[in-house]
């Protein structure tokens, strides 16, 4: 039975991309000590959280502030070069004042962000992460890395589903046009 979950679990791996060693967590657990549909529920958390991850920079990227604000919980923050912004609410306010231009300006050229290096810890209706994320801008109709930096997260289970309580980012560092990374923007 063992081999036939090892096998079972590497099977949804390879669909779903989710790297072996995340499963059931990064803390290795005895896998006789959790029933197979304990497991699977820490498959899917993770899966979950992953998903919120890249829907962060999904709509953020669109500049679809109203979605972008509802990954958030209630009483969710956001903190960053902007400041600290509580609620979905003024986390949307937040975004459109900081990503859109003002009324008559050219229009923002179009960027994106790579999320990458995700480590998701769950602990019941709470999770960890941290991962990385490097934005990219077009300048001159060419894409250039326009700032790097990580996400330090605090997540919850509301209503069912998986937010951020808590999305920091403290390293954002810009890249200069020499190519090489300027100091902290805060």
């Amino acid at each position: 039975m063992k081999s036939l979950t090892a096998v079972a679990l590497f099977a949804v791996g390879l669909v779903t991309g989710t790297a072996l060693h995340m499963i059931p967590s990064a803390k290795a657990q005895n896998p006789g000590s959790a029933s197979i549909e304990r497991r699977l529920a820490r498959v899917e958390d993770h899966i979950a959280i992953e998903r919120l991850l890249m829907e962060y920079g999904r709509t953020l990227d669109k500049r679809d502030f109203a979605a972008f604000s509802q990954l958030f919980a209630t009483n969710g923050a956001w903190s960053g070069n902007i400041g600290v912004v509580k609620g979905p609410a003024a986390i949307q306010v937040a975004m459109e004042k900081a990503f859109n231009p003002p009324a008559g300006a050219a229009p923002t050229p179009p960027f994106y962000h790579v999320l990458t290096n995700a480590i998701i810890d769950i602990d019941g209706d709470r999770a960890t992460a941290i991962s990385k994320w490097t934005f990219i801008q077009f300048v001159g109709g060419r894409p250039q890395i326009g700032a790097v930096g990580y996400y330090n997260d605090t997540l919850v289970r509301e209503s069912g589903r998986w937010r951020f309580l808590l999305r920091e980012a403290p390293a954002m560092r810009s890249v200069g046009a020499s190519g090489k990374i300027a100091p902290t923007l805060r």
